[in-house]
């Protein structure tokens, strides 16, 4: 299967061909931030390889040449080709099914519309579709903190964003404020300017890596409020907490090692570990 995927957000562009990769590990694809380009090579494919292009997604607002455009051209090109368009404008889409489209998703796309689009165009078979309830975020808290998204390491730019990753699992699913994050990150209770201007700058590095591996939805962000969706992610420590034995038996006496602040939840798990194994 040949894929063309074009967007001139860069960031958009890279999580858009994340995703197909996840769902089309088999596919050929290819992303372009330039319409032209991508209708360049478009053609190239089409008329020098004598091959099909099977599934375009693409961006509507582009330089040069439009989204809409684009797609009436490789229309022209293969009239086979299925083509989704993904994004911001809600005021396109009749534009877009006047040329055929087969989907219209609006920005920010998620994985599970991506998902669903594909099993509409039946590109995936219904056997493949992903179960809901599974959870794709693991987090390892007892040792040191780690976190793993369909079991591959989660990738941080920044080492302050998987702390205060780690420090959103130690909440369980309580709520924090930029001031909140201050204290424990900075240890600044009062909150400086210069401080509060650094944990947004770390929320932001935590949301984009999150976004990039298709798992931005395990965080509830509103003004000055911060939390981790618990029923979104495994973690030993909420195990532990419901009395799963595994959990228990896998507790060795450390939480989150790498973090001072983690000593009283560390200094909790023991005590809970020397009952609940007296009690097993």
């Amino acid at each position: 299967m040949y894929v063309l995927a074009t967007d001139d957000e860069q960031q958009s562009l890279e999580r858009l061909i994340h995703i197909l990769k996840e769902f089309l590990p088999t596919a050929d694809i290819h992303g372009f931030k330039s319409s032209k380009e991508a209708l360049s090579f478009a053609e190239k494919w089409i008329w020098e390889s004598g091959k099909r292009l099977d599934l375009a997604f693409m961006a509507i607002k582009m330089s040069a040449i439009s989204g809409l455009e684009l797609a009436s051209k490789l229309k022209k090109l293969c009239p086979e080709v299925r083509i989704v368009f993904v994004t911001h404008y809600r005021d396109y889409a009749y534009d877009a099914f006047q040329i055929h489209a087969q989907g219209y998703l609006l920005k920010p796309v998620t994985r599970q519309a991506i998902e669903n689009e594909l099993l509409h165009l039946h590109v995936l078979p219904l056997s493949q579709k992903s179960d809901p309830f599974k959870k794709r975020v693991t987090l390892h808290t007892f040792g040191t903190f780690d976190a793993f998204v369909d079991q591959k390491p989660l990738v941080f730019s920044r080492t302050r964003a998987k702390e205060l990753l780690a420090y959103l699992a130690d909440r369980q699913g309580n709520g924090v404020t930029i001031s909140d994050i201050c204290a424990v990150l900075f240890e600044d209770r009062s909150g400086t300017k210069s401080n509060k201007k650094h944990v947004q700058n770390i929320i932001a590095s935590l949301r984009a890596a999150l976004e990039k591996a298709g798992v931005d939805d395990i965080l509830i962000k509103r003004w000055n409020y911060l939390a981790l969706d618990t029923q979104k992610v495994d973690c030993d420590y909420y195990r532990f907490l419901e009395g799963d034995l595994d959990a228990i038996k896998s507790f060795q006496g450390e939480y989150m090692s790498n973090f001072s602040w983690a000593e009283f939840t560390s200094a909790f798990l023991n005590q809970q570990s020397g009952i609940k194994k007296k009690g097993s």
